[in-house]
């Protein structure tokens, strides 16, 4: 199987952005599936109901696997909970969050540990914390990865690999193949990774589109509407199916 495990929908939200995801889960699952995807991991930004959601629309595509999670943010950078259900505190500390998750059935990712960011912190040294280090976000560049790939070799560290996508195009770019359990497989060091870089020119695209939503968003909002309920979207979809 082959499983993208770092993806996100329109219910990962953004201070700037509005929501910073232009990926409906139906469109998600479609475009995963063209790709030869049997599964995505979502991974929303400090929620799990993106990821819920997408399970429940994925029941009608036959065969294809959604592992729930979230990307949580901690006092010290962003790690991926996969196989949880059940939001997580943001802003606690490595340790703390890494318990809760484990408290829930989870597995921890270490995501883009080596990631530059504007005002975002990311782990570092401390991804050895986690089950498993993400050694390829195909959003970053070649030494961010190169970095996290040294360090899970030097603590001998499950690795995983993701697309971090935000945007149809990203999706499948960096993935998982295994037989079996996708957790288990991952914590058994029983993966390969496919890794595929997201284009420049993917990118610059995303983020127009990103910029000229904002937009909306934001002029919208001051006059009491919303241009996009997400909620109300989804809700509609499933009644009809």
């Amino acid at each position: 199987m082959i499983i993208d495990t770092h993806v996100h929908t329109i219910y990962s939200k953004h201070w700037f952005w509005g929501f910073d995801s232009l990926n409906k889960p139906r469109d998600m699952i479609k475009i995963a599936i063209k790709k030869g995807l049997d599964g995505v991991a979502v991974t929303d930004h400090n929620n799990v109901r993106g990821s819920l959601i997408t399970k429940k629309i994925a029941q009608n595509f036959k065969g294809f696997k959604v592992i729930t999670g979230t990307e949580i943010k901690t006092a010290d950078g962003d790690i991926l909970a996969l196989g949880v259900k059940k939001d997580v505190p943001s802003l606690l500390s490595v340790e703390e969050t890494i318990e809760r998750i484990h408290d829930l059935g989870g597995i921890i990712i270490a995501a883009h540990p080596f990631g530059t960011y504007v005002f975002r912190k990311c782990l570092e040294k401390k991804a050895v914390k986690a089950d498993a280090i993400e050694i390829y976000n195909a959003s970053l560049m070649k030494v961010a990865n190169i970095k996290a790939s040294n360090l899970a070799k030097r603590f001998k560290k499950p690795v995983t690999a993701g697309s971090d996508a935000h945007g149809l195009r990203e999706i499948g770019n960096g993935a998982i193949v295994f037989s079996g359990d996708p957790l288990e497989a991952i914590l058994k060091k029983k993966v390969k990774l496919i890794t595929k870089k997201t284009t420049l020119g993917d990118v610059a695209n995303l983020a127009a589109r990103k910029f000229i939503r904002s937009i909306e968003w934001r002029v919208l909002r001051k006059r009491g509407k919303h241009f996009f309920n997400p909620i109300n979207s989804i809700k509609t979809t499933i009644s009809k199916n």
